[in-house]
């Protein structure tokens, strides 16, 4: 990887390093959804719900679309999709590697069933 492609893996990564985002991504794995729909789905409010929308659709992990009065958001399903089934396929092998690590000890906080994409 180059200096630039490293950079950006790490502002990804961060993107993807949120819980209130994973959320988001893992309700629009099941469908595109307007904010109302993604407030149901997650029980986040609309506030933080709209915030993370804006950083996911900034940084290309979500597209969106307009359906009449309503702004639909889709999973961007060509390179975040992969990266979701990864994600999971991974924490399912290395789960007790994760919650080990003293370097990113909070994760000892997340149950397993909050972590399924």
């Amino acid at each position: 990887m180059s200096n630039l492609t490293l950079d950006g893996a790490v502002l990804l990564f961060k993107a993807l390093g949120n819980k209130a985002r994973l959320q988001i991504l893992n309700s629009l794995h099941s469908g595109d959804k307007n904010v109302s729909e993604l407030c149901s789905s997650t029980g986040l409010d609309q506030a933080r719900v709209s915030h993370e929308l804006k950083c996911l659709v900034v940084c290309g992990l979500v597209n969106y679309r307009r359906e009449g009065r309503y702004i639909v958001y889709a999973v961007n399903r060509d390179t975040i999709l992969p990266i979701m089934k990864a994600a999971e396929e991974h924490v399912r092998r290395y789960y007790d590697r994760l919650t080990s690590c003293s370097i990113i000890s909070d994760a000892r906080s997340v149950r397993i069933n909050e972590l399924r994409i």
